[in-house]
């Protein structure tokens, strides 16, 4: 049985989801950037913000900070606020834009990488729709649309790799959840299966396991749904995750079913 190790997150400020991407009648492309550069050095990306409105659209841009939680669910803060964001050192040439119907508009990003930076660094660029002053006035429930742009930042040559599977186990009578600890200082994708072998040591199921991000210095609890099929008996379930820094990271668990 792998050791059971568990970090507490302390955050002030609330869950939120966002469709990152598209959401409702705008959308990003791409959704994400992953920039790579020495300490002191500037570099730029660009991201097109789209439209599939028939009507014109004003944009309202703003940079901010975010994280994950041990499960995957997301938590934002202003941007500055936390020790690894990138967002300081993000310039956007465009504040408030406009979008031409059914248009797109290509948004520049300069990012300044301190002398000092060491590892990956996170942000997120967020872009709103601004309610028209029509809709905005009296009384009422106005509703509008944003996408975020997640920008990650990596000082080249500071990077520092590591990463463990610390604990497998049953989460539920149909579920089995594999945490996995970044010890490293940059990101890290993780992907591979979950195989469920027989007391013969015989393949009977494949889970695989979707590719996740695992920030920097930071855990991430993965769960996995057991098939519908699997029949009453002894297994031993054998975590073969791979890291996107070309590691492999290695466990099993017995279990019965039911």
């Amino acid at each position: 049985m792998l050791r059971i190790m568990r970090r507490t997150l302390l955050s002030l400020a609330l869950i939120a989801y966002l469709s990152f991407g598209v959401a409702a009648d705008i959308g990003l492309s791409p959704p994400r950037v992953e920039l790579t550069g020495a300490p002191g050095e500037r570099v730029t990306t660009t991201v097109t913000v789209l439209t599939m409105s028939n009507a014109s659209q004003q944009v309202a841009t703003e940079v901010g900070d975010w994280t994950m939680s041990m499960g995957g669910d997301l938590t934002f803060f202003p941007g500055g606020t936390l020790a690894t964001s990138s967002a300081p050192w993000i310039d956007v040439d465009a504040g408030d834009f406009e979008l031409a119907p059914n248009g797109g508009r290509e948004v520049r990003l300069d990012v300044a990488i301190p002398e000092d930076a060491s590892g990956t660094y996170h942000a997120m660029v967020f872009f709103t729709v601004v309610p028209p002053p029509s809709e905005s006035a009296g009384v009422g429930v106005i509703t509008t649309s944003r996408v975020a742009f997640t920008v990650y930042v990596t000082a080249a040559g500071t990077e520092v790799d590591g990463a463990e599977l610390v604990d497998l186990y049953r989460s539920g009578p149909g579920t089995l959840t594999a945490v996995v600890v970044n010890t490293g200082n940059t990101l890290m994708r993780v992907s591979g299966a979950i195989e469920l072998r027989d007391e013969g040591g015989e393949v009977r199921h494949r889970i695989p396991v979707r590719t996740s991000a695992v920030l920097r210095e930071s855990e991430r609890e993965l769960t996995f749904t057991l098939p519908d099929d699997v029949e009453d008996g002894f297994y031993v379930a054998l975590a073969l995750l791979e890291d996107s820094r070309g590691g492999v990271l290695a466990g099993e668990l017995p279990f019965d079913v039911p």
